[in-house]
């Protein structure tokens, strides 16, 4: 039985999150709900658990990772901040990793496979150290969704080295670090067409270690990401799920606006990293 700390978990819209991933994967999941508003649930869905502040109840479900009691926490109605600063907090500190970074499991229509994107969300502006942490962080990620020695992509505007363009720097630097790895296959630069697209590779006549057949993508920094993962939610028709990585326990962030299904696929992305 896989334990689940929901923060902020008491609202409508996790209700029904919750009603569908018990009914998806069989009752197999355990909730624990971490709130200050009214329990909105039942005995079925949740155990509920008041507290008196957003802080409380942070804190709360992080304990209880801590000491192992819950497997995974998925954020509900509570600022990014708060959770983060609990995360953090120096008693019960989940970090795990040098580096905390977000991944996102992105499903696209015109895609077969489901790609991995990362860091669309927390850090701003990664070292090239802090971007082969990030790179070992989704590594790991990628091989526990089944994805056997994964292809990732260095995104930036060419595939062309160019000392002048500190994205493309930065990928020749993280795949040089990379170039003795047996786990996976770490390449860059690389523009996102020739990362995801055969046809592109087709017409470029590009010939690489990478070839429109990318498992995961790696944004140089948050502006890049940011503005990829929105443009492919509103306009690619895309669902993405993502999740807080290089901690002891996978923390799945949601937002209000988050479908049901991006909070099944977080929830999924989260489970295949504890199974």
């Amino acid at each position: 039985m896989i334990k689940i700390g929901i923060v902020g978990g008491s609202q409508a819209e996790i209700k029904d999150f919750v009603k569908q991933a018990l009914e998806k994967y069989k009752n197999d999941l355990e909730f624990h709900v971490y709130d200050t508003s009214p329990d909105i649930g039942s005995k079925d869905l949740w155990t509920y658990h008041h507290y008196n502040s957003p802080e409380e109840m942070a804190l709360a479900a992080v304990k209880q990772a801590y000491d192992k009691k819950i497997d995974i926490i998925v954020k509900g109605i509570v600022s990014t901040h708060t959770l983060l600063k609990a995360i953090l907090n120096e008693k019960y500190s989940l970090k795990e990793q040098k580096v905390l970074s977000h991944v996102a499991l992105m499903q696209l229509p015109n895609l077969e496979e489901k790609i991995l994107l990362t860091d669309a969300a927390m850090n701003i502006e990664p070292t090239t150290e802090q971007l082969v942490e990030i790179t070992k962080n989704v590594m790991k990620v990628a091989i526990n969704v089944g994805k056997k020695q994964p292809k990732i992509a260095l995104l930036s505007s060419a595939e062309n080295y160019n000392p002048k363009m500190p994205s493309s720097v930065l990928a020749k630097e993280v795949t040089e670090h990379f170039s003795e790895d047996k786990q996976a296959t770490v390449h860059g630069p690389l523009s996102l067409d020739l990362a995801l697209s055969k046809h592109a590779v087709k017409s470029k006549r590009f010939n690489g270690p990478i070839a429109g057949d990318a498992d995961v993508l790696v944004v140089p920094n948050i502006d890049v990401g940011n503005v990829l993962y929105k443009a492919l939610v509103l306009f690619g028709q895309a669902t993405i799920g993502g999740m807080i990585v290089g901690t002891s326990v996978p923390i799945v962030l949601t937002s209000r606006s988050d479908s049901t299904d991006s909070k099944l696929i977080g929830l999924g992305l989260a489970l295949d990293q504890v199974k």
